[in-house]
């Protein structure tokens, strides 16, 4: 005995005003449910996106403004764009099902867009905390903090060290702050960072630094 499940699917699939979206929903439940299953990592097609880009008043810079706006680069493109197809499959089915019958599919579509990418925008907002992780290890971070001498030695001309972090540890290039040598293997506290040269200003631990 087979079952006629056309009279729930036509609806979606066969009006040409919701089928696009209805696709895409349609493809992205089988992503998740296969997530869900462990068949298909989470990382698969969820692409590294990353908006970096310093702000120096370029056109490229310019041009990620909107997308920042958006959130993209922040939330993850797979969550991102789920959310935005749902939001457009309802939008859809309400503008050609309620709003605005007699309008061409195109301007549906056009309008369950932009529609859509309005409430992405507003549904993401709150979860921005959630992924917007500030980057480890910045330099600022660093400073107060023991780092290694691995150098034969570290002098006021330089040198270098190891900053642990619990995983495969920081090399960084170091300088005393003062005129006395620090030796390998000795822990020196991290006093401050200069940008020009990417390089730590250190002192030697002692039972005066805390």
């Amino acid at each position: 005995m087979s079952v006629n499940l056309s009279w729930l699917l036509n609806p979606f699939f066969a009006d040409p005003a919701i089928q696009p979206t209805s696709i895409v929903v349609a493809v992205l439940l089988l992503y998740w449910a296969l997530v869900a299953l462990g068949t298909v990592e989470l990382e698969f097609l969820d692409w590294n996106f990353e908006l970096s880009v310093e702000a120096d008043g370029g056109l490229l810079d310019i041009g990620l403004v909107p997308l920042r706006f958006l959130n993209l680069g922040t939330i993850p493109i797979m969550i991102w764009f789920t959310i935005f197809s749902v939001a457009a499959w309802v939008f859809s089915m309400l503008i050609h099902w309620e709003w605005a019958p007699t309008q061409p599919p195109g301007v549906v579509l056009a309008e369950a867009c932009g529609l859509a990418t309005l409430a992405t925008k507003l549904i993401t907002n709150p979860l921005r905390p959630v992924f917007d992780s500030p980057p480890p290890n910045l330099p600022e971070t660093l400073i107060g903090q023991p780092c290694v001498v691995t150098s034969g030695r570290a002098t006021n001309k330089g040198g270098e060290a190891h900053f642990a972090t619990g995983q495969a540890p920081l090399i960084l290039l170091i300088k005393s702050n003062s005129d006395e040598q620090l030796d390998r293997g000795q822990t020196a506290i991290i006093t401050d960072y200069q940008v020009e040269t990417n390089t730590y200003l250190v002192e030697a631990k002692n039972e005066e630094t805390i």
